[in-house]
């Protein structure tokens, strides 16, 4: 949605790509620590199912729904807040007052995003994800059509420009929850799992969720406010071009990335399924299938982009597209900045080196987090993002500014590089197989012929 919202944003204008980028990530940032938190739901889920217990799996999707609802109106005082707090970053005070408007209706959707984030969660974790698939892509339709509506002003409505992005995105993320909800209420998933039976806030399995998914949140979080740091206010003293040209490739570095957390997704809910059986060597196998399955898929993705950069930088940055027709699109030349085209092309290189090591990041995480090891990744995960990510990229703004956004960027790619190979080693040292999160009742799994463990 993010991405879908920069592309149709970008045909507005700089100033509002500029602003979508930081009020969305500024917007994301508030709500990352619960969303990170919400994703250990897969985890007990999985373990559950693991351990013959399914039914004591949607006791957390329950408790994740309560814990997303608290965490919507505690985040609500922040929207009061956000024209202080963008009027202190030094933007324009265009730029400015869109960022403002983007991130308080951003913000005032949370409540549907994190709910389904811990619906979602739990039908990974029970190992049903085509629900999520469906409800995703129907979610990304809608968010599109109602973008195409609102921000250009077609059906009778005003042109909102960046507020109609915002307007569409919070509408995607009701329509996703509506369906997630109804499957997780009212389908034969709930009759099997008796969902309906657990919705009571209950105190252990809160207790559980908070203990294991606090630092997850907490490096999840933490990691976000480094890169909306390195986004807004590093980038972002660069000027309104650095931080288009910045907002261009942190589009696709996402559109690289995010796919690949749904293959982590899914290497955690089998993780967590086996540890829960009392199988860790099976856990091992299937954590290493997935690292190389998003390993190919990464290092494709990249040297595919990198190779189109000059297209694919144009999508936001001069794309010509004429009216005509029902659509009554006029595009042409919306954006056509040499500037930001040559800056934005330059760094791609990064975005290519970056996706090699980040497959380990988001494989060996996520098989650690299914595994309920999620404190020490999150203490090395935050001082790595600070001290070599932040940091580095300060201090080489500051060291070499000549090189431009060039020298930010390459700091952040030593961090990703240093961050995946410390993941794998922590997976590798295998002190996770020692953990017990769920009790199993169920019997034990047996090996096929070839030794290899059931699908």
């Amino acid at each position: 949605m993010q991405f879908v919202d920069g592309v149709m944003v970008s045909w507005v204008g700089p100033e509002a790509l500029s602003a979508q980028l930081g009020g969305g990530i500024s917007a994301f940032t508030c709500m990352c620590f619960f969303l990170g938190t919400l994703s250990v739901v897969s985890t007990f889920a999985s373990q559950n199912l693991g351990a013959g217990r399914p039914e004591r799996g949607a006791r957390y999707g329950w408790q994740g729904l309560w814990l997303a609802w608290m965490a919507a109106a505690g985040l609500a005082p922040l929207i009061l807040l956000a024209p202080h707090f963008f009027g202190l970053l030094g933007h324009t005070a265009e730029v400015t007052r869109l960022e403002t408007q983007y991130f308080q209706i951003m913000l005032g959707g949370a409540v549907f995003l994190l709910s389904s984030r811990a619906l979602g969660s739990w039908f990974v974790g029970m190992h049903r994800p085509s629900v999520v698939l469906i409800a995703g892509v129907i979610a990304n339709t809608v968010n599109v059509v109602a973008n195409w509506v609102l921000i250009f002003g077609h059906l009778g409505f005003p042109r909102l420009g960046l507020a109609g992005a915002g307007l569409g995105t919070v509408i995607g993320f009701l329509v996703e929850l509506a369906i997630l909800g109804s499957v997780f209420l009212f389908s034969p998933l709930a009759s099997e799992f008796r969902t309906r039976q657990a919705w009571r806030l209950a105190g252990g399995a809160m207790r559980d969720l908070l203990r294991v998914g606090t630092p997850a949140g907490a490096m999840f979080l933490g990691e976000l406010v480094m890169w909306t740091t390195f986004m807004v206010v590093i980038i972002g003293r660069l000027g309104t071009d650095a931080m288009a040209a910045s907002a261009i490739l942190n589009r696709y570095f996402h559109l690289c990335f995010v796919p690949a957390l749904g293959v982590a997704a899914a290497v955690t809910a089998i993780v967590g399924r086996y540890c829960g059986a009392g199988r860790p060597q099976w856990a091992m196998r299937r954590a290493h299938a997935g690292f190389l399955l998003i390993e190919c898929y990464m290092v494709a993705m990249g040297t595919v982009l990198w190779l189109g950069r000059d297209t694919l930088v144009s999508i936001f940055n001069g794309l010509q597209i004429q009216g005509g027709g029902p659509w009554g699109i006029t595009l042409a030349g919306t954006i056509n900045d040499p500037d930001i085209q040559a800056m934005a092309t330059s760094v791609f290189i990064f975005l290519l080196i970056s996706q090699v090591f980040d497959a380990m990041n988001v494989t060996f995480i996520g098989a650690l987090r299914g595994a309920g090891d999620t404190l020490w990744p999150g203490i090395a995960r935050l001082v790595l993002a600070y001290g070599l990510g932040l940091g580095g990229a300060a201090g080489v703004a500051w060291a070499r500014p000549e090189w431009g956004i060039a020298g930010p960027w390459l700091a952040v790619t030593c961090y990703i590089a240093v961050l995946g190979c410390v993941m794998w080693g922590r997976f590798l040292r295998g002190r996770w197989r020692t953990l017990r999160l769920v009790e199993s009742k169920a019997a034990p799994l047996v090996e096929d012929a070839a030794g290899l463990p059931p699908t």
